[in-house]
Protein backbone atom coordinates (compact mmCIF):
# COMPACT_ATOMS: atom_id res chain seq x y z
CA UNK A 1 0.00 0.00 0.00
CA UNK A 2 0.99 3.88 -0.48
CA UNK A 3 0.10 7.06 1.34
CA UNK A 4 -0.79 10.45 -0.11
CA UNK A 5 0.18 13.15 2.24
CA UNK A 6 -2.04 16.29 1.69
CA UNK A 7 -2.27 19.81 3.25
CA UNK A 8 -5.40 21.87 4.65
CA UNK A 9 -3.95 24.84 2.69
CA UNK A 10 -0.40 25.34 0.74
CA UNK A 11 2.71 25.92 3.06
CA UNK A 12 1.48 23.80 6.00
CA UNK A 13 4.42 21.32 6.06
CA UNK A 14 3.78 18.50 3.35
CA UNK A 15 6.65 18.01 2.09
CA UNK A 16 8.66 18.42 5.40
CA UNK A 17 6.19 15.80 6.40
CA UNK A 18 6.87 13.84 3.95
CA UNK A 19 10.48 13.69 4.24
CA UNK A 20 9.97 12.79 7.99
CA UNK A 21 7.52 9.85 7.05
CA UNK A 22 10.18 8.63 4.41
CA UNK A 23 13.02 8.67 6.90
CA UNK A 24 11.07 7.26 10.02
CA UNK A 25 9.88 4.26 7.80
CA UNK A 26 12.36 3.70 4.80
CA UNK A 27 14.87 1.77 7.41
CA UNK A 28 13.28 -1.59 6.71
CA UNK A 29 11.02 -1.19 3.81
CA UNK A 30 11.56 0.18 0.58
CA UNK A 31 9.83 3.34 -0.20
CA UNK A 32 10.14 6.06 -3.43
CA UNK A 33 8.38 9.91 -2.91
CA UNK A 34 6.47 11.03 -5.89
CA UNK A 35 5.22 14.72 -6.24
CA UNK A 36 2.93 14.01 -10.02
CA UNK A 37 2.38 17.54 -9.36
CA UNK A 38 4.67 20.81 -8.98
CA UNK A 39 4.46 24.41 -9.19
CA UNK A 40 7.42 26.97 -8.39
CA UNK A 41 10.20 25.01 -10.60
CA UNK A 42 12.14 28.59 -10.71
CA UNK A 43 13.28 27.77 -7.02
CA UNK A 44 14.04 24.79 -4.99
CA UNK A 45 11.36 22.28 -6.27
CA UNK A 46 9.93 19.74 -3.28
CA UNK A 47 11.36 16.91 -5.13
CA UNK A 48 14.29 18.47 -4.77
CA UNK A 49 14.30 19.13 -1.20
CA UNK A 50 13.69 15.62 -0.76
CA UNK A 51 15.76 14.25 -2.61
CA UNK A 52 18.77 16.31 -0.59
CA UNK A 53 17.36 15.25 2.47
CA UNK A 54 16.12 11.36 2.21
CA UNK A 55 17.45 10.51 -1.36
CA UNK A 56 20.31 8.54 0.35
CA UNK A 57 17.43 6.49 2.10
CA UNK A 58 14.61 6.43 -0.52
CA UNK A 59 13.94 6.70 -4.30
CA UNK A 60 12.79 9.95 -5.44
CA UNK A 61 10.56 10.10 -8.48
CA UNK A 62 10.12 12.81 -10.94
CA UNK A 63 7.08 15.05 -11.25
CA UNK A 64 4.57 14.25 -14.16
CA UNK A 65 4.41 17.96 -14.31
CA UNK A 66 6.27 20.49 -13.93
CA UNK A 67 5.87 24.61 -14.18
CA UNK A 68 7.68 27.54 -13.00
CA UNK A 69 5.30 29.87 -12.16
CA UNK A 70 4.27 29.34 -8.15
CA UNK A 71 0.71 29.13 -8.38
CA UNK A 72 -2.31 27.05 -8.41
CA UNK A 73 -1.97 23.78 -11.16
CA UNK A 74 -4.71 25.15 -13.20
CA UNK A 75 -3.31 28.47 -13.89
CA UNK A 76 0.68 27.08 -13.91
CA UNK A 77 -0.57 25.02 -16.82
CA UNK A 78 -2.79 27.49 -18.86
CA UNK A 79 0.08 29.93 -18.85
CA UNK A 80 2.48 27.54 -20.43
CA UNK A 81 -0.07 26.30 -22.91
CA UNK A 82 0.58 22.35 -21.17
CA UNK A 83 -2.77 21.81 -19.70
CA UNK A 84 -2.86 18.77 -16.88
CA UNK A 85 -4.27 15.29 -18.40
CA UNK A 86 -5.15 13.31 -14.75
CA UNK A 87 -5.47 9.88 -16.68
CA UNK A 88 -1.62 10.26 -17.70
CA UNK A 89 -1.07 10.79 -13.70
CA UNK A 90 -3.52 8.11 -12.82
CA UNK A 91 -1.30 5.94 -15.56
CA UNK A 92 1.96 7.04 -13.62
CA UNK A 93 0.87 6.04 -10.63
CA UNK A 94 -0.33 2.46 -11.78
CA UNK A 95 3.63 2.24 -13.56
CA UNK A 96 5.38 2.84 -10.62
CA UNK A 97 3.78 0.30 -8.79
CA UNK A 98 4.10 -2.02 -11.45
CA UNK A 99 7.91 -1.06 -11.97
CA UNK A 100 8.45 -2.10 -8.04
CA UNK A 101 5.67 -4.51 -6.46
CA UNK A 102 7.22 -4.41 -3.14
CA UNK A 103 8.16 -0.89 -3.17
CA UNK A 104 5.93 1.67 -1.21
CA UNK A 105 5.47 5.48 -2.27
CA UNK A 106 4.45 8.62 -0.17
CA UNK A 107 3.16 10.84 -2.80
CA UNK A 108 2.73 14.71 -1.76
CA UNK A 109 -0.39 16.50 -2.90
CA UNK A 110 -0.46 20.53 -4.07
CA UNK A 111 -1.77 23.19 -2.12
CA UNK A 112 -5.05 22.08 -0.28
CA UNK A 113 -7.87 19.44 -0.99
CA UNK A 114 -9.97 21.99 -3.00
CA UNK A 115 -6.78 23.44 -5.80
CA UNK A 116 -8.02 23.50 -9.19
CA UNK A 117 -6.04 20.89 -11.22
CA UNK A 118 -7.62 21.78 -14.83
CA UNK A 119 -9.86 24.65 -16.40
CA UNK A 120 -12.90 22.09 -16.34
CA UNK A 121 -13.21 21.98 -12.75
CA UNK A 122 -11.20 18.65 -12.03
CA UNK A 123 -10.01 19.54 -8.27
CA UNK A 124 -6.63 17.46 -6.14
CA UNK A 125 -9.75 16.07 -4.17
CA UNK A 126 -11.01 14.12 -7.50
CA UNK A 127 -7.54 13.00 -8.24
CA UNK A 128 -7.46 11.79 -4.72
CA UNK A 129 -10.52 9.91 -4.70
CA UNK A 130 -9.51 8.42 -8.51
CA UNK A 131 -5.97 7.42 -6.67
CA UNK A 132 -8.05 5.56 -3.90
CA UNK A 133 -5.00 5.78 -1.47
CA UNK A 134 -5.27 6.38 2.51
CA UNK A 135 -4.41 10.30 3.27
CA UNK A 136 -2.46 11.57 5.95
CA UNK A 137 -3.97 14.66 6.33
CA UNK A 138 -1.22 17.96 7.38
CA UNK A 139 -2.53 20.79 9.61
CA UNK A 140 -1.22 24.01 11.31
CA UNK A 141 -0.83 23.61 15.02
CA UNK A 142 -2.09 27.30 15.71
CA UNK A 143 -5.27 29.26 15.37
CA UNK A 144 -7.29 28.45 12.53
CA UNK A 145 -6.45 25.12 12.61
CA UNK A 146 -10.25 23.58 13.65
CA UNK A 147 -12.15 25.26 11.14
CA UNK A 148 -9.46 24.44 8.41
CA UNK A 149 -8.81 20.32 9.25
CA UNK A 150 -12.16 19.16 10.05
CA UNK A 151 -13.53 20.83 6.83
CA UNK A 152 -10.58 19.26 5.22
CA UNK A 153 -11.52 15.80 6.88
CA UNK A 154 -15.13 16.09 5.86
CA UNK A 155 -14.00 16.60 2.07
CA UNK A 156 -12.08 13.17 2.55
CA UNK A 157 -14.47 11.45 3.95
CA UNK A 158 -17.27 12.33 1.55
CA UNK A 159 -15.18 10.95 -1.08
CA UNK A 160 -14.72 7.82 0.74
CA UNK A 161 -11.13 8.50 1.50
CA UNK A 162 -9.30 6.71 4.32
CA UNK A 163 -7.99 9.30 6.82
CA UNK A 164 -4.26 7.63 7.91
CA UNK A 165 -4.33 10.54 10.72
CA UNK A 166 -3.33 13.61 11.24
CA UNK A 167 0.21 15.33 11.57
CA UNK A 168 0.12 18.93 12.91
CA UNK A 169 3.18 21.41 12.72
CA UNK A 170 3.81 24.13 14.98
CA UNK A 171 3.88 25.06 17.68
CA UNK A 172 2.48 22.22 20.09
CA UNK A 173 -1.06 23.40 21.53
CA UNK A 174 -2.97 21.24 23.22
CA UNK A 175 -6.48 22.64 22.85
CA UNK A 176 -6.18 22.46 19.35
CA UNK A 177 -5.26 18.70 19.43
CA UNK A 178 -8.46 17.63 21.72
CA UNK A 179 -10.37 19.83 19.57
CA UNK A 180 -9.41 18.30 16.45
CA UNK A 181 -9.33 14.61 17.71
CA UNK A 182 -12.91 14.92 19.78
CA UNK A 183 -15.19 16.98 16.83
CA UNK A 184 -12.93 15.40 14.05
CA UNK A 185 -13.22 11.39 15.29
CA UNK A 186 -9.44 11.05 14.55
CA UNK A 187 -6.31 10.77 16.13
CA UNK A 188 -3.38 13.13 16.01
CA UNK A 189 -0.37 10.67 14.76
CA UNK A 190 2.23 12.98 15.43
CA UNK A 191 2.81 16.62 16.19
CA UNK A 192 6.16 18.37 14.38
CA UNK A 193 7.31 21.45 15.48
CA UNK A 194 8.87 23.55 12.62
CA UNK A 195 12.59 22.21 12.65
CA UNK A 196 15.35 25.62 12.75
CA UNK A 197 17.58 24.26 10.19
CA UNK A 198 16.12 21.91 7.86
CA UNK A 199 18.90 19.29 6.41
CA UNK A 200 19.08 15.76 6.45
CA UNK A 201 20.66 15.79 9.97
CA UNK A 202 17.40 17.40 11.32
CA UNK A 203 14.85 15.08 9.60
CA UNK A 204 16.85 12.13 10.57
CA UNK A 205 16.53 13.57 14.22
CA UNK A 206 12.75 14.43 13.66
CA UNK A 207 11.89 10.74 12.57
CA UNK A 208 12.97 9.88 15.27
CA UNK A 209 10.42 10.86 17.49
CA UNK A 210 7.84 10.70 14.66
CA UNK A 211 4.55 8.58 15.16
CA UNK A 212 5.59 7.17 18.37
CA UNK A 213 2.81 4.40 18.04
CA UNK A 214 4.16 3.68 14.67
CA UNK A 215 0.11 3.83 13.57
CA UNK A 216 1.64 4.50 10.22
CA UNK A 217 3.48 1.10 9.78
CA UNK A 218 0.79 -0.51 8.10
CA UNK A 219 0.63 1.60 5.28
CA UNK A 220 3.97 1.09 4.05
CA UNK A 221 3.40 -3.44 4.44
CA UNK A 222 4.64 -4.95 1.09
Amino acid sequence: MSLVVVGTDTEVGKTVVSAVVLARYARRRRLAYWKPLATGADGDTDTGLVRRWVGHRVEVLEEAYLYDPPVSPHLAARLASRPIDPELILGKLVQHALDDPRRNLVVEGIGGLHVPITDQGYLLSHLLQDMHLPCLLVARSGLGTINHTLLSLEALRKRELEVAGIVMVGPRDKENKAAIEKYGDVKVTAELEWLPRLGRASIERAARRFDPRARLKRYFEA
